[in-house]
């Protein structure tokens, strides 16, 4: 595979993420605005709902995805030794990973069974 094939990967994959948060940010806005005001109870069936919160962690993943590749992108750019790039790109992931599997213990404890 090409660099440059790697490059339009990255583009689109950023294209795509902004493309579902923000259509996924505008219809929370819109339902907040419509349920106003709002209370937990009402919220926390609403975020339990099966498919908002696969909406949600979609969109969880999504911005997590997004924050890689753009932050990885600024870092190969603009941090120029190799050994500070790594361990910045390394920390990345790292506080990704971990907000990702934080992610996962939060709604998996909203799914009711």
């Amino acid at each position: 595979m090409s660099f440059k094939a790697q490059g339009m990967r990255a583009w689109l994959l950023q294209r795509l993420t902004a493309i579902y948060i923000a259509i996924y940010a505008l219809s929370l806005v819109g339902w907040v605005s419509y349920q106003f005001p709002l209370s937990y109870e009402v919220w926390l069936n609403f975020i339990s709902h099966p498919v908002i919160l696969i909406a949600t962690v979609i969109f969880y993943l999504s911005l997590f995805i997004h924050a890689w590749v753009g932050i990885r992108d600024i870092l190969v750019d603009y941090a120029k030794p190799s050994g500070v790039r790594f361990i910045l790109l390394m920390s990345l992931a790292f506080f990704l990973i971990v907000m990702t599997l934080w992610l996962f213990v939060v709604f998996v404890g909203l799914v009711k069974i």
